[in-house]
């Protein structure tokens, strides 16, 4: 999963909306674009396909995004599409519907009808991540998909915060993600959907990996016990213990192999050489330096000043 990306910094000013537009219905959306206000046009999006589903980070300024019965027509879309705001701000209209989107907040659309989308913010910039899927996908599995579009859907929770992470992860760091076979994003959205109607997520055991990976990774620096993990999940700690075992691993492993390979990388980076071992090793949710460095070497054959040195310049 090696994302695209695409910027209009060295378009001519002249020449950027038109590329911006061409860019965007050639990657992931056949769209009207329209800028708002006398802001410069400028953007950049990074997009990955990940089994059928297209997942992008989406970054503006402000413009409105639109499609109408024409373009429908003419596209022949059949998916519907999920907005996750995290600067800025979204106003969404659909159907007789419209919503303002806030950070912190999500909207679903449907790519099948004619719908207007206003990103703009306080400092005339607007992110989000977007998420489009097969409509047939959705609807079966939740059928009144389409009842819950326009309208703000809160991202709170551990499980819908830990899903807007892995998204935001997926097309950031798709290196550091699960394999591509545990993100299920039709599953994630279903889930979403579910919170919001106020059910359970609905997330299978195999399905629940991912976001607990994002969780973990998310909240690495301190940790709450085991028993209040699996209660944010709605899963018994039986349950959250088997979700490693299916995978040859243990909740345990899993969390130090994630100090562990934060603690590699913060140690690469230059940025860092002035900052003790110790420093970093509680940046990665070690209790002490010792802790860290017994681990790393164990991990790795090496301590990790001697590791650090091996990138000094």
């Amino acid at each position: 999963m090696t994302p695209i990306a695409v910027s209009t910094d060295r378009i001519r000013p002249a020449e950027r909306h038109a590329f911006w537009t061409e860019a965007i219905c050639r990657s992931f959306a056949n769209v009207e674009t329209k800028p708002l206000g006398t802001a410069q046009v400028s953007g950049h999006f990074e997009f990955v396909e990940i089994g059928q589903a297209k997942l992008v980070r989406f970054d503006s300024s402000p413009q409105c995004y639109s499609r109408d019965a024409r373009m429908v027509s003419k596209a022949g879309s059949d998916e519907f599409m999920f907005d996750f705001q995290r600067r800025g701000r979204s106003s969404m209209v659909q159907a007789g519907s419209e919503g303002t989107i806030e950070p912190g907040f999500g909207v679903l659309y449907d790519a099948r009808r004619p719908f207007e989308d206003r990103l703009y913010g306080p400092e005339q910039r607007s992110e989000l991540f977007i998420a489009t899927v097969p409509a047939a996908a959705l609807l079966h599995l939740v059928p009144e998909a389409e009842r819950l579009c326009a309208k703000p859907i809160p991202l709170s929770g551990a499980v819908a915060r830990s899903i807007a992470a892995l998204v935001r992860n997926t097309v950031m760091m798709p290196d550091a993600c699960p394999a591509e076979g545990d993100v299920d994003v039709v599953a994630f959205l279903a889930a979403l959907l579910r919170l919001a109607a106020g059910t359970s997520h609905g997330l299978g055991r195999d399905a629940l990996f991912a976001p607990l990976d994002a969780y973990l990774r998310a909240n690495i620096v301190a940790l709450r016990p085991v028993q209040a993990i699996a209660a944010e999940f709605a899963v018994s700690e039986r349950t959250l213990h088997r979700i490693f075992s299916d995978r040859g691993t243990a909740f345990e492993r899993h969390v130090l192999q994630l100090r562990v390979g934060l603690f590699k990388n913060l140690l690469r980076q230059d940025s860092l050489r002035a900052t003790s071992i110790a420093a970093l090793a509680m940046q990665c949710g070690f209790a002490d330096a010792a802790h860290a460095t017994r681990t790393f070497r164990t991990w790795f054959g090496k301590t990790p000043r001697e590791f650090r040195r091996e990138y000094e310049v």
